[in-house]
């Protein structure tokens, strides 16, 4: 049966904040729509990362809050830059953010985009650049040896020695790998086919519909062969807008997205993983997703009428 998840805007909020009282008010009001969202049966929740290149509130103690607010919603990031962090923090927050949920955590993670603001990000926080692939997976490597109660040492940029975590998390987080990049002769990138062969609970790719069947069947046999029992769950980070006409509802999500990175993304590139329109047409290019493979959407709403638009969707798939 397929699933329908929602992202919140902790980066639109502070898009529309000028100051600490606007963006609490608006942070409230993030939680409200955490809230409405379940109401609406919505399966999953979801958040963004970025720390200096897209403002938005921190990912996991966000979560948190929403940890509490809600009951049976599965949380998760969507997606967590990892290798910005030191491992054991990171075990140690999101075992406890398992503990906090009742097991309903979900780890979604990659190293984000490749643009000059993220290069300076990562300099500044003193990660080099080139190699945030193979550290993102060495930290996977760690957090799942860490939750399991295991002594682990790192020679890595992260270093340390007999490192024991004694805090579990209430049951060992499924992992979701972020993939943007995949040819269908060549497949995935080394450091992405590494990452999923060894830790991919999830495939977490944003493209469309007709790269979306051979981009699952391929992660499914990079799991089978690595002898490693996981299934991967299918899922689609998809941009929804909602309208009466295409052209408004692009219009939208264009000024949204423009304000939300800091660099220029190309209108063919948002059209191509994105559904625009009005509801029919929103409804067919998403049956179109479920026809190539996609069990659960993480949708994003790229427009300020958050409400709106997940009562308009919940109407729509009859959550």
């Amino acid at each position: 049966m397929v699933s329908h998840g929602y992202v919140l805007p902790t980066r639109g909020i502070t898009m529309q904040s000028d100051s600490s009282m606007s963006l609490s008010s608006n942070t409230a009001a993030l939680l409200t729509l955490a809230s409405h969202a379940e109401s609406l049966d919505f399966s999953s929740l979801w958040v963004g990362d970025s720390i200096l290149t897209r403002y938005r509130l921190e990912p996991l103690t966000t979560l948190a809050s929403i940890a509490i607010l809600t009951k049976k919603v599965q949380i998760g990031t969507a997606i967590y830059l990892l290798h910005l962090r030191h491992p054991i923090h990171v075990a140690h927050a999101t075992a406890t953010l398992d503990q906090l949920s009742g097991g309903r955590f979900i780890f979604g993670v990659g190293v984000g985009t490749s643009h000059e603001s993220t290069l300076n990000e990562s300099m500044n926080l003193g990660v080099p650049f080139s190699e945030r692939g193979n550290i993102l997976n060495d930290s996977l490597d760690l957090i799942r040896n860490l939750w399991r109660g295991e002594t682990v040492s790192s020679p890595g940029i992260y270093s340390f020695n007999d490192a024991c975590l004694n805090v579990p998390p209430t049951r060992e987080p499924p992992i979701y790998v972020a993939a943007t990049k995949f040819d269908s002769k060549s497949g995935f990138p080394n450091s992405i086919q590494k990452r999923i062969e060894q830790h991919a609970d999830g495939l977490m790719p944003q493209t469309d519909p007709s790269n979306y069947s051979s981009m699952i069947s391929h992660a499914r046999d990079i799991v089978e062969k690595s002898g490693r029992e996981s299934s991967i769950v299918a899922t689609n980070y998809t941009d929804v807008v909602i309208a009466p006409s295409e052209k408004e509802a692009f219009a939208q999500a264009r000024d949204y997205i423009g304000a939300y990175y800091p660099w220029n993304i190309p209108d063919a590139n948002l059209k191509k993983a994105g559904v625009f329109g009005p509801p029919e047409i929103v409804a067919e290019k998403i049956h179109s997703f479920i026809d190539a493979g996609v069990e659960h959407f993480i949708v994003r709403f790229p427009t300020l009428d958050q409400k709106n638009q997940l009562d308009l969707y919940s109407d729509l798939f009859n959550l």
